[in-house]
């Protein structure tokens, strides 16, 4: 008697379960942890068991794909050397990190805060990160090709990761909490340069900076100018 109520106790459980997943299939894990060698077919196949934050981005990109097929989405995204995610509510940019082709990236407007996973995309020359909620930049350092850059309303404190980015001739940091400008120093080719609305007295480090045509500084704490008299441009 044991025996059959047992029985019947694991057949009524196995009816609910299969009823509860119409497909047949029992959902064995409800997440996946992505490996650093995903491709973004990897992230598309894996969609229903990423986080919210991470399927929402796949999402996002498969619509610029304009398909919902993985491996043609991933065709698609990896020829491209531009593309655009503007104001899509994107916090996860993980699954970016294979598209190494791009060239120009435009995330402004969005949640995101942590931008690591752009570490790798080594060809871009124009980043756009404005009006996000990054507060690291390390992961930028070694992003040389950039000429242009957007970090504007922020919530960035250390400019020390930008030191290396030497080819950089437009730089958006207004609307930052920076102090100390120290690491632009080395920016040399800077021609444009955006610093207001931050928490900056000293300028004694932009006075090597001989090639700016255009510096923004208002809305800080600056109380002398003279190291700005060598930038005649």
């Amino acid at each position: 008697m044991k025996k059959i109520l047992t029985v019947a106790w694991l057949s009524i459980s196995m009816a609910i379960a299969l009823e509860s997943f119409p497909s047949g299939k029992l959902a064995l894990s409800q997440s996946v942890s992505p490996r650093s060698d995903w491709t973004f077919a990897d992230w598309c196949e894996n969609r229903e068991r990423l986080t919210t934050e991470a399927r929402h981005t796949v999402d996002v990109l498969l619509e610029k794909a304009e398909t919902q097929e993985c491996d043609r989405a991933e065709e698609n995204l990896t020829d491209r050397t531009g593309l655009w995610l503007v104001r899509d509510r994107i916090v996860d940019v993980s699954p970016l990190a294979d598209l190494t082709n791009l060239t120009t990236l435009g995330l402004y407007e969005n949640q995101i805060v942590d931008v690591s996973s752009l570490a790798d995309l080594t060809n871009l020359t124009e980043l756009w990160l404005h009006k996000n909620q990054i507060v690291d930049v390390s992961p930028l350092a070694g992003l040389t090709n950039l000429t242009t850059l957007w970090l504007n309303e922020n919530q960035i404190v250390d400019l020390a990761p930008l030191a290396s980015l030497t080819d950089l001739k437009r730089l958006w940091l207004n609307g930052n909490e920076i102090e100390d400008l120290a690491p632009l120093a080395s920016l040399s080719n800077l021609g444009l340069l955006k610093l207001n609305g931050n928490e900056i007295e000293d300028l004694a480090p932009l006075a090597s900076l001989t090639a700016l045509r255009g510096l923004w500084l208002d809305e800080n704490q600056i109380a002398d100018v003279s190291p700005l008299s060598s930038l005649t441009n």
